[in-house]
């Protein structure tokens, strides 16, 4: 019994050697047939991705900067809407007549007239001596043009508040009243004592001029061959005075000494 033991085993033992052999010989048969793989080609070239690369908007190339002096218009981008500029305002247009005259310095406080002019453009001066005449071709005092008002100096022997005008000092004010009941103050800018015979009177009586007040009276003693004085006393008045003494148009002569 043991013997056929031992038979079966070697039998068992071969067969497992010869099964071995075969495996060995088919793996050898099956890699000699297989063709060998070609070796991979050198290249310096990236692996290409299926994936979308973005992309930047290019920037203009710089610019020398402007040398030549030209200037640039830019353009208004503001909202016209949005403009918070506040307009001029318009002139200033009075429509009111004077009714009064009052100068502090003077302790003036006379009733203003219009007067009207002669047929030769000449002004008539009210017959009083403490009235003031207002020259129907002049400006209403404030307004653009030239406001001329007369008074006489003195007057059937009775002096005028107006008989030191020529010793006014510059500054010094005069205050007109309307008849609407509004007034407005000026202010002294010259006072100038003239020859008659000399007087600039294209000047003194223009009346497309800018705002301004001229008042006239006679500077005594009176000269009764040509029936009036001499001189004549002009003061000007500003509303906006500015405060310098300006050289006249003609040299006059110099005013009296207080």
């Amino acid at each position: 019994m043991q013997g056929r033991r031992v038979t079966r085993i070697n039998i068992f033992t071969i067969f497992l050697c010869v099964l071995a052999f075969l495996l060995t010989a088919a793996v050898i048969v099956i890699s000699l047939l297989q063709p060998a793989a070609e070796p991979l080609a050198a290249t310096s070239e990236l692996p290409v991705f299926d994936t979308e690369v973005p992309t930047f908007p290019q920037l203009p190339p710089p610019t020398e900067p402007d040398t030549t002096g030209e200037q640039k218009i830019v353009p208004n981008t503001t909202d016209p809407e949005e403009d918070t500029d506040i307009p001029d305002e318009p002139p200033r247009i009075i429509t009111a007549h004077p009714v009064r005259m009052i100068i502090p310095a003077l302790e003036l406080d006379y009733e203003i007239q219009m007067t009207i002019s002669d047929a030769r453009g000449n002004m008539q001066i009210a017959p009083y001596h403490d009235v003031v005449s207002w020259f129907d071709l002049g400006a209403i005092p404030g307004n653009e043009g030239n406001a001329i008002f007369g008074c006489h100096n003195i007057w059937r022997g009775i002096q005028s508040q107006v008989y030191h005008l020529d010793l006014m000092e510059i500054g010094d004010e005069m205050i007109i009243e309307y008849d609407d009941e509004t007034s407005i103050i000026f202010m002294l800018e010259s006072v100038f004592v003239y020859p008659l015979a000399t007087a600039p009177a294209h000047l003194i009586m223009a009346v497309d001029t800018e705002p301004r007040v001229t008042l006239i009276t006679c500077k005594p003693p009176f000269n009764p061959a040509i029936g009036t004085s001499d001189n004549r006393i002009v003061a000007t008045f500003r509303e906006d005075a500015v405060f310098v003494y300006p050289d006249p148009p003609v040299e006059p002569f110099p005013p009296r000494e207080k």
